[in-house]
């Protein structure tokens, strides 16, 4: 029941239809009979600043972040705390009575699912597509997880040196840059045949949009990892799942990370079992 008493809560970014926060969220807010209403707000680029303002003002308890806004939101918080301080990247906000304190538990959300999926990337390649905010989740994860080095592709090299100076520097990893029009060209090269693990941390897959691996030089031990999902299974992990390639979707690191996000927002612990239940985790 809705009262005065009742918070709100959130998730933003642009475009934000595909969301499927509030349906896990909700459940557990339920579940557990928690004060708060979980809400998926769509914020146009040059209302940021305005729509952070306004948590202030409403006194909006938090806001999960998406897709453009990882690393654009942190300018306008009076702190980071744990990993986002690290990773540099923002998916939670917590309103501490009128301060914005970041937090990063898309990192917690890739190592727990590589760990609940069985994925052993210790001591092994890892190939990073994407470098933005997603990406340096996925290169923590990674690292927490052992992995031994990481190639990274995107679409401009300067973007993806400056994530492999900042893997480097941080994490003392092994990491290559290659740009994104170049990797067809790399076919021939022993990384895809010596990766342990693909990672797709770029938004592609979010509408539909398929990306072009060099399937047959793949190994076969290969697992793929995408950090996209929708309501269906993402062209990548469809293709990769048609090859009979060991893949997941963005779907399992949604719930793991949404889990902690909960916990944040709440001090209660996450109804894991709910918030799974809730999501459909079959292809529509």
């Amino acid at each position: 029941m809705i009262t005065a008493q009742t918070r709100l809560l959130g998730v933003i970014g642009y475009p934000i239809e595909h969301s499927l926060s509030p349906l896990f969220q909700n459940a557990a807010l339920s579940y557990l009979g928690l004060p708060f209403v979980y809400l998926a707000f769509d914020i146009l680029p040059s209302n940021l600043e305005r729509a952070l303002e306004a948590m202030r003002i409403f006194s909006i308890r938090g806001f999960n972040v998406t897709i453009p806004y990882k690393e654009k939101v942190i300018p306008f918080l009076d702190a980071l705390e744990g990993e986002a301080r690290v990773i540099e990247a923002v998916n939670t906000i917590v309103n501490e009575k009128g301060k914005l304190i970041g937090y990063n538990t898309d990192g917690v959300g890739l190592y727990r699912s590589l760990e609940r999926k069985e994925v052993n990337v210790e001591g092994k390649k890892a190939l990073l597509l994407g470098a933005g905010g997603a990406a340096k989740a996925a290169v923590w994860a990674l690292w927490k997880r052992g992995v031994k080095s990481i190639f990274v592709i995107n679409r401009t090299r300067e973007r993806g040196e400056d994530l492999a100076n900042w893997a480097r520097a941080e994490f003392f990893l092994e990491v290559e840059v290659v740009e994104w029009g170049k990797m067809k060209e790399q076919d021939s090269l022993p990384l895809w045949q010596e990766a342990g693990v693909i990672v797709n941390a770029t938004s592609l897959g979010l509408k539909g949009e398929e990306i072009s691996l060099p399937w047959e030089k793949l190994s076969p031990s290969v697992w793929i990892v995408d950090v996209v999902y929708r309501r269906g299974l993402t062209p990548l992990v469809r293709e990769a799942k048609k090859r009979g390639i060991q893949s997941f979707d963005g779907k399992e690191m949604l719930l793991q990370q949404g889990a902690e996000s909960f916990f944040l927002f709440t001090g209660e612990k996450a109804p894991l079992k709910v918030m799974e239940e809730a999501l459909d985790w079959k292809p529509l």
